[in-house]
């Protein structure tokens, strides 16, 4: 089975900062961030999900701009957590890109339950004619008060083989029938999945069971468990984008050849039983790492 290419967002958190539990190259240079934009334009793989908060990032977009005049569809994040003031926020977007985003995501649930928030974008959006309002969320809780408060266009959800929280078939209907878009992030748990076995089960012993589970799986597909996870979450057709984040041309090429790779009916069913209900594993924010 082959994927559509065009269902990746690149995420480029790494374009401005230190991103990732498994991050070991830090920050990406920009001669590779302008190799791994050239690729992905040969490839027509054409949304970034970037965000104010990350540190230079949207400025790395833009100077790629500025030196080629290619753009990409852009998908920005802000909070008040950043700054009291969203268009100050815009303004630095549309002067660090030199073009204008195509979505605006609230960085958090809280932001979007904020009337300030939307009637900053109200603004911003009737000015600048943005075309999507969506939000990041964390948890169900999350999604259920912002379904109660107001329909977003977008909402970002963790997916990945140890989070399967949102793919509920009840949570899929609701989504589908009000058209929200649904776009997956946290494929590999924030480089989690990248780390080693004795590093995984010393700093997440309540896991041993699904974690072992997992990694049967994988070892009889011949993938890594990284490998294993990208490919799932690819299966799911539900999912409208994937956001995937890399730290070199090399690794995103090792990420498409991924793609290529076949994994048994049997398996993508296997896996989608293995549950992990445990906030303190498969919400990053949350953990507490022993190196």
């Amino acid at each position: 089975m082959t994927y559509k290419l065009n269902k990746i967002i690149l995420g480029t958190a790494q374009f401005g900062m230190n991103y990732g539990i498994a991050n070991k190259k830090g920050k990406i240079k920009i001669r590779e961030i302008f190799k791994i934009l050239n690729f992905l334009k040969k490839k027509k793989i054409n949304i970034l999900d970037t965000a104010n908060s990350y540190k230079s990032s949207e400025s790395e977009i833009g100077r790629y701009f500025f030196k080629t005049k290619k753009k990409f569809k852009i998908i920005t994040k802000y909070s008040f957590k950043n700054s009291n003031s969203l268009s100050k926020q815009f303004k630095k977007t549309f002067s660090s890109l030199g073009y204008l985003p195509n979505t605006i995501i609230a960085h958090s649930y809280e932001d979007y339950l904020n009337p300030l928030f939307h009637k900053e974008i109200k603004i911003i959006k009737n000015k600048y004619y943005i075309k999507k309002l969506g939000v990041s969320i964390y948890n169900v809780d999350e999604l259920n008060k912002v379904l109660d408060y107001k329909k977003p266009d977008v909402i970002q959800v963790p997916i990945n083989i140890f989070d399967k929280r949102f793919f509920d078939k009840k949570i899929i209907k609701i989504l589908k029938k009000k058209s929200i878009k649904i776009i997956g992030r946290s494929v590999f748990l924030q480089g989690l999945l990248f780390k080693d076995k004795e590093y995984i089960l010393r700093n997440f012993k309540n896991i041993k069971k699904e974690y072992f589970q997992l990694l049967k799986i994988a070892r009889s597909e011949k993938v890594s468990l990284s490998q294993l996870s990208l490919i799932w979450v690819f299966n799911l057709k539900e999912l409208d984008n994937i956001v995937i984040g890399v730290d070199s041309l090399d690794h995103l090429k090792e990420n498409l050849g991924t793609l290529k790779k076949k994994i048994s009916k049997k398996s993508l069913l296997q896996i989608q039983k293995i549950n992990l209900n445990n906030n303190k594993i498969i919400i990053p924010y949350l953990w507490k790492i022993k190196q």
